[in-house]
Order: C-alpha cells, then structure tokens, then sequence
C-alpha cells in the first residue's frame, strides 16, 4: 500500500512527509511497518521488474477490458471513431493513413438515418444502381481515389439493403441470397 502511494505520480511525497506517514503507521499500531530505506529498495526493484532496458515501461493492465470500457461509457464513446477518415488531399493523424485505410478491415455495418447497411452486402443507392460495398470510411466533399477500379459511393445515397431489395421482388432477375452448397453435391 505505501509503494502504491509513494509512486503515484499525481500525489508526490517528499522523503520527509514519507517518514511522517511511515511513523504515523507505527504510532497507531500497525506491525511490520517498513522503514523510508526499505520503501525506496521494493520500489526500485519493482521498477526493475516493469521497465525494459529501453527505459519503456510495462503496464499489466488488460488493454481489450479498457477499450472495452471505453465503448461502454458513454462519456468516451461518442468521441471515439471507428472509421478512417478521407480528408482530402492530406492526412492530419497517422491513423488517416492511405495503407491503414486499405489493409484495416472495414467496420461490419454503418447506420445511416436508422437504416442499417452491412459490408459485402447487395445494396441499391438512390439512382437505382446495384453496388456491394467493401469498407466504410469517413469522407469529405475532396475526397480522393483509392483504388481506380472501385468506387467511392457516399452513405447518403444508400436507398436500400439487401433484405429491402429481395422483399421487393427485385432480385427476379436470377440473383440468389445464398448459395446452397447441398444442392451442388
């Protein structure tokens, strides 16, 4: 409990206040009080144990249940983004990067007015043509290509889903939701 206190770095203790709290222990009865010196020996070896040579320091807490409790308050969440972002002709964090932007897996779904659109997914956007879309990202009006073969479509046009399309009869033309590999056996 005291290396808790004396290393915390928003409460630094000055060797003399930590003689104080170290002789207050004692005073009220505590047993096997250590002594300043002894304090100062289990913390550096504690340092020891979680810095490496490089001088980095190595935190034992659970990065997934962090960002999991990130997600979760919602407080953190809605200043948190999911998606790269497209902002034209430069990139104002490395996480906007060109490389990240193609090799990240796409987020699964986008929510745009209510509808819910899925990745890898039959869609229909507003002009009435048919488009698959393989990853979502944040745009701006510049936006830029990255890959000359596909296509930028904005979320805005998006008009209908998959299951929108196939409730519509519009999938008569002979394509198929599924395909039914016990059939082909």
């Amino acid at each position: 409990m005291t290396s808790l206190l004396f290393s915390s770095p928003r409460l630094p203790f000055s060797d003399a206040q930590k003689k104080a709290v170290l002789n207050w222990a004692k005073q009220l009865g505590a047993k096997n009080v250590p002594s300043l010196d002894a304090t100062k020996k289990c913390q550096l070896f504690i340092e020891d144990l979680v810095t490496a040579r490089s001088g980095n320091i190595f935190y034992i807490n659970n990065i997934v249940n962090t960002i999991a409790k990130d997600y979760a308050n919602p407080l953190t969440r809605f200043a948190m983004q999911d998606y790269p972002e497209d902002c034209g002709k430069g990139m104002l964090q490395v996480f906007n990067s060109t490389k990240m932007l193609l090799d990240l897996p796409s987020p699964p779904a986008a929510r745009v007015d209510g509808m819910i659109y899925f990745v890898n997914e039959l869609l229909q956007e507003s002009s009435g043509a048919y488009f698959i879309p393989e990853q979502f990202f944040l745009g701006s009006p510049a936006g830029f290509i990255i890959n000359g073969e596909q296509e930028i479509i904005p979320t805005s046009t998006f008009a209908w889903s998959y299951e929108d399309i196939s409730s519509m009869n519009e999938l008569d033309c002979g394509l198929t939701g599924t395909l039914d590999l016990g059939r082909l056996i």
